[in-house]
């Protein structure tokens, strides 16, 4: 009997006591993660059309000028699309600091501006307004002639119904 009693509290042992012991090690590592700020959802874009007309790029940054965003996010990866394109572009958010690589309309790029072809979006988030809103710029690598164009960004209220804790 005494053997059984051994055997018994050897298993409780591994089968309760170390998964329970393991749970709280990862409770423990985790207490202080944060989740980033929510991005996710649609972006009215505001552009200043009037300093936009003065550069060389006019056509490669204009499509943004006043377009609307649609953002998706998982973590600190984002998946940002805009009207009337077909493809996604990638992203992500670090802290308040937001960075997404922009592929432009092929029939709205600047020949000679920008040999990679892509517009590059950074911007600070505000969480603190109510709808949360976006400042950064918008600018063109390898075109030294285009100098980065400044937005302003709010999040569009989800149509009642929509679910999401945002």
């Amino acid at each position: 009997m005494q053997n059984t009693s051994r055997n018994f509290i050897v298993a409780y042992i591994v089968l309760v006591g170390l998964p329970l012991a393991g749970l709280a090690g990862v409770l423990r590592s985790g207490r202080n993660l944060a989740a980033p700020i929510s991005v996710d959802g649609a972006w009215k874009v505001e552009a200043d059309a009037t300093h936009l007309t003065n550069l060389s790029c006019a056509s490669s940054l204009g499509f943004l000028a006043n377009a609307s965003l649609l953002i998706s996010q998982s973590g600190k990866s984002l998946v940002v699309s805009y009207a009337h394109a077909k493809s996604t572009n990638a992203g992500s958010i670090d802290g308040r600091n937001l960075k997404a690589e922009l592929v432009p309309l092929p029939d709205s790029v600047t020949a000679g501006c920008g040999s990679e072809k892509t517009v590059i979006l950074t911007a600070i988030v505000d969480p603190k307004t109510e709808p949360r809103s976006l400042t950064g710029s918008l600018s063109i690598p390898g075109c030294p002639s285009c100098a980065p164009v400044e937005f302003r960004a709010t999040r569009q209220p989800r149509p009642s119904g929509v679910g999401g804790g945002h």
